[in-house]
């Protein structure tokens, strides 16, 4: 019975490959002019997008909307006409693909930026269109060689402009940066993941090709992508690598899985080979190395190939599964010795600066775990330097930090080489902290035309040497920024933690619209509401969460499911041609390469990314269709519309598109008004972008600002009402939008719409909590409407006010405790100069709430209270401590400060302050001396303008103080027991 189902199976492949190819054939008889330009256009669609800047902003992407359009508008046209195809719907997968664009309409309705959800919902109509013009098209296995030669080219232009941009001879923003390839896509995560996917396609394509030339081709392609590759420096890239490509080599035909792994091979081998001569090319700013190490690597990979294919072609050899395995025990065996060697033999690191290369920091970090706390250790380190001409430009430096089991990072030691010094042994002694669970040492260069060589690096307690740790600086055989980016994989690793709190966040929001999700562009609306600290990213870095986010379960599942019928056709249409099913493999592990990565970054937020996954949709699509399922679209229109219905839609697309780029357009127009002062010019803009893209708020909120401008200049009331309504309609229009909350409590509170006003500031605290300005203008407004009450005798309702007013530090406090502390990238919210004015301003109100207090306090220009310390460090915001002592916080009261042995503790201002020439001002140092005592000075450019030894004192400023950076020191001396509580600097 077995054997008769596959008999029948057979028989029926067999058919329908028949079928389809004698409809191939008719369908090539009746290409015209217009379905040649269709098939060039659609490959130059193809081609294009990752060399701008991967279609991820407006300008690039709204036109490639247009371009997509027009070109699917004459696709259903010619099907129409000339093929006579009136069905729409050719297989399951097209419904699956069709429904990912449903998902995203019918978000629209929840959208809480409804700009971004059309933005996005235009975005999946334009890879439906892809996916649909490719699986159409590619109707015989001509066509599909030819959109892959078209797609693995593209990719190639892109590493080789990447590969240009890391010699400097390309000048292209963003390319290279840091010491990473970016290339067009200017991310360089994502430039890996797409070289990965196009590796594979490259592949496939080269075991497949018939002629030589072909595969030479090749040969210097695949090897300029993974060179590329290499040194887009992705950690997580080169760890996910081997599983896509053990997907490939699992899946492929048996005929050709030596093939794959022989021409792969010598791909790496290339790269490899090329690889360090290439990194100290970049590393040293020379040029003409990194191209001549690049064409090395190519003139490898190319001879190699030619070599291996030519002894192919002369020796057939019959390979036996015992040779085989005894073959491949023999190159583990070479493979591990050559690892060994490569990361045990070690050299010298070198970092330097050339004479006319800008300051910046070049510094290589190592871990060194299993730290013990709270001991004394030692670093031996040979060095030599050459320090710069100009005194201060040290050649080269040793930094060390300790990092306890959160991952946190604090300063222990920083040893400067100022003197030129010839391999030199140095001794570093240092303490570990109480909480240093492992250490990061830094060896660092900075300035022009200086160098540091650093070598034989050891670290050791200092009560035994003996039991020394080597630190590898730098391998000879493995480039030091590749061994670097390896050194740093850990799950502890600032990115990959950080990426966990953004999962975590996300989570939050499926959990509270897990149907619908909350439309296109609802993370980058709406996170700042649900983030657990501060931090920015307009993406989730983790594209199933992204879509989560915007589209629900409904959008998840309607994704999933073309991957799943794809993988369904390939079992059902397994080929007996193993060329085809090589090339059908290949085409799935690309898209699983980047279907894989977008996992655990924001690859398809680029619309390019995105077009080259759903073109490799379509092509794997393609193969699934049969001919007769191909044939029944042939059939005479029995009242299905399907084809010119979705021609009319397209043409809404177009249109919506064309309007959008207009509104895009006139809004540079009117920024750049704006720059230029061109006040009415940059109205007439705006107005414009706002009739064109009536969605955009931000056009909406800018226009009602010039609005409100002039009519503050000529006392236009109609205008100040249209700005009011602007204003109104900007704030309603996103609703998670903290900065438009506020900027419409502006006009509130000006307009005397206290409740409202406040109303909207505590909204937008809400919305944004992690924003320290969104604290600081609540609370200053909670002061200044205070101040209206106090005017108006209404004092119950002024101290309502400061008591929330008050409050507002405790509230900072416990979202600081709600942050998750494993999370290195953790900054804990801190006051700032402003925020703790208005604290002090509300507390000295809520004491005396009367005219007397509130006519003293205006001239209040400086406060700071030693009792605050909202990220629990121990330290009174706003103030640098030095020196040795106990510092103890007492909540809502004082600080405590008792210096250590001889020497005094100094509180200096971590900030400068605005104070005006020639002015007198007061200073008050509210504190009580148990012991001891202390003393202040005011500074301007570390020259001291006033010092004082009492709690009180006045001086005057110097003229030319007005841009210096002003700071406040508080001395404690030694042997001392002090209490601040504050200190105030009033203009008298």
């Amino acid at each position: 019975m077995r054997l008769g189902r596959k008999k029948r199976l057979k028989e029926e492949r067999k058919i329908v490959s028949t079928e389809k190819a004698v409809f191939q054939d008719k369908t090539s008889n009746e290409r015209n002019i217009l379905s040649y330009i269709i098939y060039a256009g659609l490959l130059l669609l193809l081609f294009y997008p990752p060399y701008f800047r991967g279609l991820f902003f407006d300008r690039e992407l709204l036109p490639t909307h247009i371009y997509s359009g027009i070109l699917f508008l004459l696709w259903m046209m010619y099907k129409g006409t000339t093929l006579k195809e009136t069905e729409f719907f050719r297989s399951p997968i097209d419904y699956a693909a069709l429904a990912v664009v449903g998902a995203y309409f019918i978000s629209l309705f929840v959208s809480v930026n409804l700009r971004y959800a059309v933005g996005e919902l235009l975005k999946y109509i334009n890879y439906f269109i892809v996916y649909y013009l490719v699986s159409d098209i590619a109707r015989r296995e001509r066509d599909k060689r030819i959109i892959l030669w078209a797609m693995v080219l593209s990719a190639a232009g892109v590493a080789f402009a990447g590969i240009g941009a890391a010699a400097g001879t390309v000048n292209y923003p963003g390319a290279f940066v840091g010491g990473r390839i970016n290339s067009t896509l200017q991310y360089p995560n994502t430039l890996a993941a797409y070289l990965t996917a196009a590796l594979m396609l490259g592949f496939g394509l080269q075991v497949t090709s018939e002629k030589l030339w072909q595969k030479t081709v090749l040969a210097a392609v695949n090897y300029t992508l993974f060179l590329a590759f290499i040194f887009a420096l992705s950690r997580a890239a080169w760890l996910m690598f081997p599983v896509f490509y053990l997907i490939l080599i699992v899946g492929i035909p048996g005929s050709y899985k030596m093939k794959v792994i022989g021409y792969s091979l010598q791909t790496f081998a290339a790269g490899i080979f090329a690889s360090p001569g290439f990194d100290s090319g970049i590393t040293g700013g020379e040029t003409s190395k990194v191209w001549l190490w690049y064409v090395a690597g190519l003139i490898f990979a190319v001879v190699v190939f030619y070599i291996f294919e030519k002894l192919s072609e002369r020796i057939t050899v019959r390979i036996k599964p015992v040779t085989l395995i005894s073959a491949f025990v023999i190159l583990t065996i070479i493979a591990g010795t050559a690892a060994y060697i490569a990361l045990t033999t070690e050299k010298p690191l070198t970092l330097a600066h050339g004479p006319d290369e800008p300051e910046s920091w070049k510094t290589s970090w190592y871990t060194v775990g299993n730290v013990k706390p709270d001991t004394e250790y030692v670093l031996k380190v040979t060095v030599s330097t050459r320090p710069g001409l100009e005194q201060d430009r040290w050649g080269g430096a040793v930094l060390i930090k300790s990092v306890d089991k959160n991952n946190k990072e604090t300063d222990i030691k920083s040893e400067f080489f100022n003197k030129a010094l010839d391999h030199q042994l140095i001794e570093i002694p240092f303490k570990s902290l109480k909480d240093t669970a492992k250490l990061r040492i830094g060896f660092a260069n900075n300035f022009p035309g200086t160098s540091a060589t650093f070598s034989n690096a050891e670290i050791f307690e200092a009560n035994d040497k003996a039991a020394g740790r080597r630190i590898i600086l730098a391998y000879k055989y493995i480039p030091e920024a590749v061994a670097q980016r390896l050194s740093s994989i850990s799950f502890g690793e600032f990115s990959f933690q950080g990426r966990l709190s953004f999962y975590r966040d996300a989570l939050k929001i499926i959990k509270e619209h897990p149907i619908l999700g909350m439309g296109g562009g609802g993370w980058k609306s709406a996170y700042f509401a649900y983030q657990s600290y501060r931090y920015f990213t307009t993406e989730v870095h983790s594209f199933f969460l992204q879509l989560m986010v915007e589209t629900g379960i409904i959008g998840l599942i309607a994704f999933l499911a073309i991957p799943v019928l794809i993988i369904r056709n390939l079992v059902i249409n397994k080929t007996d041609d193993p060329a085809r099913g090589a090339v059908n493999w290949a085409v799935f592990s690309s898209a699983t390469a980047l279907l894989g990565h977008s996992a655990v970054d924001f690859n398809l937020s680029l619309a390019a990314v995105a077009i080259y996954l759903w073109a490799l949709f379509g092509l794997a699509a393609a193969d699934g269709m049969t001919a007769t399922q191909t044939a029944k679209r042939r059939k005479p229109a029995t009242g299905s519309y399907a084809v010119w219905v979705a021609g009319g839609i397209t043409l809404l697309f177009i249109v919506g598109s064309g309007m959008l780029y207009s509104g895009y357009s006139y809004g540079q127009e009117a920024v750049q008004a704006l720059q230029s002062g061109d006040i009415a010019g940059a109205m007439e803009a705006f107005e414009k972008a706002s009739k064109y893209d009536p969605l955009t708020a931000s056009f909406k909120a800018d226009l009602s600002q010039i609005y409100d401008i002039i009519a503050e200049q000529g006392k236009n009331k109609e205008l100040k009402d249209k700005a009011v309504k602007l204003r109104e309609e900007a704030a309603a229009m996103e609703p998670y939008n903290a900065n438009l909350k506020s900027l419409l409590a502006e006009i509130y509170l000006r307009e005397g719409r206290l409740e409202e006003g406040l109303s909207l500031l505590e909204e937008a605290a809400r919305l944004n909590p992690y924003n320290m300005n969104v604290w600081e203008t609540l609370a200053e407004g909670y002061e200044k409407v205070a101040e209206v009450y106090i005017a108006k005798n209404q004092a119950d309702m002024a101290k309502e006010l400061l008591g929330k007013c008050v409050d507002i530090p405790s509230k900072i406090i416990e979202l600081n405790r709600k942050s998750p502390q494993s999370d290195p990238g953790v900054v804990k919210l801190s006051a700032t100069k402003n925020l703790m004015l208005y604290l002090t301003k509300a507390e000295k109100l809520s004491e005396s709430p009367n005219r007397e207090t509130v006519k003293k306090l205006k001239d209040l220009v400086f406060a700071a209270d030693f009792s605050i310390d909202l990220n629990e460090d121990g330290r009174p915001d706003l103030w640098d401590v030095w020196g040795e002592g106990e510092i103890k916080i007492d909540p809502d009261r004082f600080a405590s400060i008792k210096p250590a042995g001889e020497s005094d503790v100094t509180l200096y201002l971590a900030e400068g302050i605005n104070l005006e020439p020639n002015e007198p001002y007061e200073v008050e140092l509210e504190a009580d001396v148990l012991k001891g005592g202390y003393k202040i000075d005011v500074i301007a450019d570390n020259s001291e303008v006033f010092n004082l030894s009492a709690d009180k004192g006045e001086f005057v400023t110097p003229n030319d103080i007005e841009g210096k950076d002003t700071r406040i020191r508080v001395f404690v001396n030694p042997k001392s027991d002090v209490y601040l509580r504050g200190f105030l600097v009033y203009k008298k």
